[in-house]
């Protein structure tokens, strides 16, 4: 169960969110086009320094440098065996063609072929993600051209940098011209690849390189911990209009602003919020900047990473899951059942949405709340629940649903209250050493008596016991506190389980999420839980006298070193907090 449940000033709260300044700011914020570094964009970030300043919170409007791209222009034509142009457009990082375009033969690919596409450039259904360009690129593609499924082709960014590129990853910038089009288009080029030989002309124009863009901050202190905070954040920057995305997100963040700052004396700590440029021009750079040029203080004093995107759409009457990390899924499905009357269930947070904070530590809730029912979904997205018009030019605010809007606002209103007011920190443990002890006995099975993986499960046993110990003893903690008002921790016992609770995320992140060293950033593709380990699977097969077995072996040795010790680091600081409650106690 939660650590908190609704309380009489979490209920106001939720009933003081107004449908009309909601909708208010999503029709300004979505007047007009907001690329990185634009001046729809510009318009946005001041009326967040006007409106944030008028409820008293501190505000910063910086000016950084990020790595953007802005397509240009895309044409496509056919020029054997017909002629024919075929409207398409181009994407982020794509690469402008030369002068006079890109001719070549044009040939289909289905998934999971692997034919021949070197010198070639590829038809194939789907996104243009930058997993599936990045592979194809890799197999000798020029040029790739995507077909989308419905009247209007998605704009995308085709990269598989996270942010900022560094010399160990600029080789992964995009070297292939990417073009997307409708179903239509794309059925036409299908079937003429179909009957034989299809040369086409591509030319595609896309802006690449360093720009200034805003980054807008918003501090409201609490009078208890002015210096823990919980970070609320979501990206300004849009595709066109943006309505949904991310213009109804901007404005759920006012509101729960506004709300919160009338209700700041009983803040226990302090709320960030965040607007990203760079989301989807840069591969979420502006988070991976903060990250960047503020890691010790988001270390040391971030509770929590809340993202908010893509709200109140028409059609999204779906609470189904909870996208988070295991520590803080019941306190999102506890506020997700209470106002929907729905039961979510856990889904473990994926690499999107400005998740640029794991080798931080910082638990995360929430990337998308209301979704379309699987029927009303759109077929081409990254993530199941977005509607058909996620990353279009009909993004326009007569898709948003009034009702719908209000409802993802009040969720997000009682998470911040949540989080911001309760004495100790909503955070469960057990569901993450379940979620270990899961992925282990998973790898386990595929490698065979190759490799032992019992070590690490028997320390994420360890690390349930003392988990479910210490939720007994926050939940004790927190009623007391609660019960004895916001001034009731003399004797910082609260603050002692906040900071365990801290620490312990600290520890178990960054192994379960990140495949690379915590101050760097993974590949902007799917990542696996317990990344590192993910080949210890293949030792199973391998011939155990190999040199090639016996490298991995040894990698993988190191990469159970790593998690145990994570594991072992958790268990010994919840025993430590356990230790001192047994001594209150007595």
């Amino acid at each position: 169960m939660a650590l908190t449940g609704k309380r009489p000033a979490e209920e106001q709260i939720v009933q003081e969110v107004s449908a009309d300044s909601v909708w208010k700011h999503a029709a300004y914020i979505a007047e007009e086009d907001r690329l990185s570094g634009s001046e729809g964009e510009a318009r946005a970030v001041s009326y967040f320094k006007q409106l944030m300043e008028g409820w008293g919170l501190e505000v910063r409007i910086l000016q950084i440098e990020n790595f953007i791209s802005l397509p240009i222009r895309a044409s496509l034509r056919v020029l054997s065996p017909e002629q024919k142009p075929v409207p398409c457009i181009t994407h982020s990082f794509s690469i402008s063609t030369p002068p006079g375009g890109l001719e070549g033969e044009l040939v289909y690919v289905g998934p999971g072929s692997d034919r021949d596409v070197q010198g070639k450039i590829v038809l194939r259904e789907g996104l243009a993600s930058p997993a599936p360009t990045w592979a194809l690129e890799q197999r000798g593609a020029i040029g790739q051209v995507c077909i989308n499924s419905g009247d209007l082709p998605r704009n995308m960014i085709i990269t598989t940098i996270w942010g900022h590129p560094t010399p160990e990853s600029a080789n992964r910038i995009p070297k292939n011209a990417v073009v997307s089009m409708n179903k239509a288009g794309g059925d036409y080029l299908k079937a003429l690849c179909q009957k034989g030989p299809v040369r086409i002309h591509l030319e595609t124009e896309v802006w690449t390189g360093f720009k200034p863009v805003p980054l807008a901050l918003a501090d409201l202190k609490s009078p208890v911990e002015p210096d823990k905070y919980v970070l609320f954040n979501g990206h300004i920057e849009s595709w066109h209009r943006g309505a949904s995305d991310n213009g109804t997100a901007n404005a759920c963040m006012l509101e729960v602003a506004r709300l919160l700052a009338k209700h700041r004396g009983q803040l226990r700590r302090s709320v960030r919020f965040a607007w990203w440029s760079g989301h989807s021009h840069g591969r979420y750079s502006g988070s991976t900047w903060y990250v960047d040029h503020n890691w010790e203080d988001l270390y040391r004093n971030a509770v929590a990473n809340v993202n908010v995107d893509s709200l109140g759409c028409q059609g999204a009457t779906d609470y189904s899951e909870v996208e988070s990390m295991a520590e803080l899924f019941e306190l999102g499905r506890d506020v997700i059942q209470e106002y929907t009357g729905q039961k979510p269930h856990y889904v473990r947070i994926g690499r999107s949405g400005d998740q640029s904070f794991w080798g931080v530590g910082m638990p995360s809730l929430f990337q998308l709340l209301s979704r379309q029912p699987s029927a009303g979904s759109g077929p081409d997205v990254l993530i199941s629940g977005l509607a058909w018009f996620w990353h279009t030019e009909a993004d326009t605010i007569d898709k948003i649903d009034r009702a719908v809007l209000l409802k993802d606002t009040q969720i997000y209103a009682a998470t911040l209250w949540r989080l911001a007011t309760a004495p100790v920190l909503p955070f469960t443990f057990a569901g993450v050493a379940d979620e270990f002890l899961r992925h282990l006995s998973a790898l386990q099975e595929k490698a065979g008596s190759a490799f032992d993986l019992g070590p690490a499960r028997q320390r994420a046993e360890v690390l349930k016991a003392k988990a479910l110990e210490l939720q007994r003893v926050c939940e004790a903690e927190n009623e007391r506190a609660t019960f004895g008002g916001r001034a009731a921790d003399p004797a910082g016992h609260a603050q002692a389980l906040n900071q365990c609770l801290m620490r312990v995320s600290r520890a178990l992140v960054p192994v379960n999420y990140s495949a690379v060293d915590r101050f760097e950033l993974d590949a902007a593709v799917p990542v696996p839980a317990l990344p590192g380990l993910q080949r210890v699977a293949n030792l199973g097969a391998m011939d155990r006298g190999s040199w090639d077995f016996k490298f991995l072996e040894r990698k993988m040795v190191r990469e159970r070193n790593k998690v145990c010790h994570a594991l072992d680091e958790a268990a010994t600081l919840i025993e430590e907090a356990l230790q001192r409650a047994r001594i209150i106690r007595e």
